[in-house]
């Protein structure tokens, strides 16, 4: 075969084709909302398991999270999978009893039973507003090997403006053919196209593992060049780009450059210094250090630092109770299965499923560092998302399009659920809760598939916006931007249901709202949240007081919990509501 990238085509051509197929054929004949939403709660446990993992492990997982191996040069992001399997535990025996016992099809609706429909729809406004920000923001992340892949077999080299236009096409591409079976085949076709998506992300992520591995020549290898120091010339450039476009900026091209030079070095030298370790407690290591900061100085930094023991053990046990308790995304899947019993193996076995996971699309990243650092690769070392070009520039032809279909299938196996998920969420609780009230199955299901092709077209648009700004600012990773999109407001949502949940006469709908609401403002207060959005502009807003922690995305929802659930349980539950909470 002359063009290798005809054989790619092929592969990728036939993934296309058996998706469809499979998501249209088990979807077929579906006639009723419930049947839409919840595959008439009949579907079995282990494909109810590889839909709650194809859910999580998105395209932003398969190129975000090497891209954290290939950042820190260690294993600290794995230690959130700690608190997720904590988490799921709470879940399964806190929450999903409750859904099955109301036998809700979408979750909101336990809130409307607890306290009252302001309260349902103002959460779920929230998850529809979270989901497709969240959703719609991974989108771009396939898009970005669909555009790499025509830079390289037309061997062109466009500007900014005709990259975003590449993206436009390769979003709604895979947007498009996804929404195809979703639309028609509801939750039962998401279900058993994400069991095949999951087979094949599992094999192209052992794959480019063992290949990496005998590419850099093995572990000793690994142990010491992830210990060295370099200064990478691209990252030099970004950020002698970042330090130019500061508002208060007086320096030139070149002292920007010399600047930036010295800040990558001190960093690549401390990443050195924590190279391969699996734990970090976020406090200072130096004695001295240690105590010029004091204790609260050292709780600053752990809020300060991503992964850490104390965000393994407590940030991400909120993480994960809101993303596998309250987001309708994740828990709609879980009520497909035949009862609560099976429910729970499949979301306790999940997260036990995570762990290899991570560790190996970490260790993925840490590799490819290794490799693009070894003499023999360092003139091949792409600007940026390795990961992607490894795959079309180092794997050989056939093998590179099993693996640009494995990350179409992380991405199409998240976007699926998202969409069946939020024309769910729509169609029950405000199409029939307010806008036909009295609808029946059929206009239902209309409605759901109306509205599915609606949201599809916003998370392709928002996928978009997404390519924007990472254009314009490369710089930014990828895991904090998909997890950190939701992390301002579902602390809100979990502490709503867990007053819901744990109390029987506290929290009422006015209460409610001014709590999700102070949850909001102060988690989007500690993030500096005003500031990021105004640095996309070039500008600030503030600048924040220097002792005052500016916390990072694992502990957004922890914080916004806890500040949602305090402000709630000072309300008491209007009695109307009360007898409807004791039925719960």
């Amino acid at each position: 075969m002359h063009n290798p990238w005809i054989l790619d085509g092929l592969v990728i051509f036939a993934y296309f084709a058996l998706v469809i197929s499979i998501g249209l054929y088990k979807g077929r004949g579906e006639r009723s909302m419930e049947g839409f939403a919840v595959g008439d709660r009949n579907i079995p446990w282990w494909a109810v398991l590889a839909s709650i993992l194809a859910a999580e492990v998105s395209a932003g997982t398969f190129l975000g999270t090497p891209g954290e191996g290939y950042g820190l040069r260690n294993f600290t992001y794995v230690q959130l999978a700690i608190g997720t399997i904590l988490a799921r535990i709470i879940v399964a025996y806190v929450f999903i009893g409750r859904f099955y016992e109301l036998r809700v099809v979408s979750i909101y609706e336990f809130l409307e039973s607890r306290f009252g429909q302001s309260t349902k729809l103002a959460s779920s406004l929230v998850f529809l507003i979270t989901r497709a920000l969240a959703s719609g923001s991974r989108m771009f992340v396939p898009a970005i090997l669909l555009v790499l892949a025509y830079q390289l077999i037309r061997n062109v080299h466009p500007d900014r403006q005709e990259t975003l236009l590449f993206y436009v096409g390769a979003v709604g591409f895979l947007v498009l053919i996804t929404a195809i079976y979703t639309t028609f085949g509801g939750i039962k076709a998401v279900v058993w196209t994400d069991l095949m998506q999951v087979l094949l992300m599992y094999g192209a992520m052992i794959y480019a593992t063992v290949t990496l591995w005998h590419a850099v020549g093995g572990w000793t290898v690994v142990k010491s060049e992830v210990r060295t120091t370099p200064v990478d010339v691209e990252v030099v450039e970004a950020r002698a780009q970042d330090i130019l476009k500061l508002p208060a900026n007086q320096l030139s091209p070149t002292e920007a450059r010399v600047q930036a030079t010295t800040q990558v070095a001190a960093e690549s030298a401390a990443t050195a210094r924590t190279a391969l370790d699996f734990w970090d407690t976020g406090i200072e290591k130096d004695p001295v250090r240690r105590a010029a900061l004091g204790f609260w100085g050292n709780v600053k930094k752990v809020l300060e630092t991503e992964y850490t023991v104390f965000s393994a053990f407590i940030a991400s046990v909120f993480v994960t109770m809101a993303t596998h308790g309250t987001d309708q995304d994740m828990v709609q899947r879980m009520l497909t299965a035949p009862d609560i019993r099976r429910s729970r193996r499949s979301l306790i076995l999940s997260g036990l499923a995570d762990i290899p996971v991570a560790l190996s699309f970490t260790f993925i990243g840490v590799l490819l560092w290794v490799y693009y650092h070894l003499p023999a690769h360092a003139a091949r070392r792409p600007e940026g998302d390795y990961f992607v070009n490894y795959i079309l520039r180092e794997m050989p032809a056939g093998i590179r399009g099993v693996m640009a279909a494995g990350l179409f299938a992380t991405a199409m196996g998240s976007l699926s659920t998202a969409l069946n998920a939020l024309a769910t969420s729509f169609t029950r609780d405000f199409y029939l809760g307010i806008i036909r009230p009295g609808a029946g199955q059929h206009e239902q299901m209309t409605a759901a598939r109306w509205s599915t092709a609606v949201f599809a077209v916003l998370l392709a648009a928002i996928g978009v916006g997404t390519a924007w700004v990472k254009l314009t600012h490369p710089e930014i990773r990828i895991i904090p931007i998909v997890l950190g999109s939701f992390g301002y407001t579902y602390g809100s949502l979990l502490g709503i249901f867990l007053v819901g949940m744990t109390t029987r006469s506290r929290g009422s709908c006015a209460g409610n709202l001014l709590a999700m609401l102070a949850g909001f403002i102060v988690v989007a207060f500690l993030s500096n949240l005003p500031n990021d959005v105004a640095k996309m502009f070039g500008g600030a807003l503030y600048v924040p007081p220097p002792w005052l922690p500016i916390i990072e995305f694992p502990w957004r929802i922890a914080f916004g919990t806890v500040v949602t659930f305090a402000v709630a349980v000072c309300f008491r539950t209007e009695m109307a509501a009360v007898p409807r909470a004791a039925r719960g």
